[in-house]
């Protein structure tokens, strides 16, 4: 009996090593050919775009904000932007991007329902997360499909790769939904600029 346990247990071990690996290789895949096509795809949401310089960035929030479309975000380090009908309820997204040679490189965007409590079952990530995937799903409907991979710390996450754009879905905690918006090509230049 013992000895079945064992073959079983080594069984899933070497099962799990190789959805683990074919998830990979085919994410990996995807990313060489997407980049081999020498393609961009730069356009984010709110008429944002990677690429875009810093100033072009601030002038352009400024003219959202003038406009009461976007506002201040989390501690005044983000910009907000409200979710009304979006979601299934209502929420937001705060995010702000990081700059490489004064051009967005990547934006962080956090996603939340509002009246997110720990006893609001119904509004916390897990309901969240498939809510997000859907509102980018219609936001980027051309392209690759969303692919899912199991990531050693973020658990689930979801992933789109077209030309140079990767967008990932994941969970942060409890409450918030992390979308990840990076340019590979910046971060391909970024990672080969580092000291070796």
């Amino acid at each position: 009996m013992s000895r079945t346990i064992l073959i079983l247990s080594i069984i899933a071990v070497l099962s799990a090593c190789n959805n683990f690996s074919s998830e990979g290789e085919k994410y990996s895949m995807l990313v060489k050919k997407e980049l081999k096509k020498g393609i961009r795809k730069d356009s984010l949401f709110l008429g944002l775009r990677l690429g875009m310089t810093s100033k072009e960035f601030y002038v352009h929030c400024w003219e959202l904000n003038k406009q009461g479309i976007i506002s201040d975000g989390e501690l005044n380090t983000a910009v907000k932007y409200k979710l009304k009908s979006e979601l299934k309820h209502p929420g937001a997204m705060n995010f702000y991007p990081d700059f490489y040679e004064d051009k967005i490189a990547k934006i962080r965007v956090k996603f939340s329902y509002d009246a997110w409590a720990p006893w609001n079952k119904n509004l916390i990530a897990d309901s969240l997360m498939p809510d997000v995937l859907n509102l980018c799903k219609r936001w980027y409907p051309r392209g690759n499909e969303f692919i899912t991979l199991n990531d050693s710390i973020r658990g689930t996450i979801h992933v789109k790769v077209d030309g140079n754009r990767r967008i990932i879905i994941g969970k942060v905690d409890e409450r918030e939904v992390l979308v990840d918006y990076t340019d590979m090509l910046i971060e391909q230049k970024q990672k080969n600029a580092q000291p070796k």
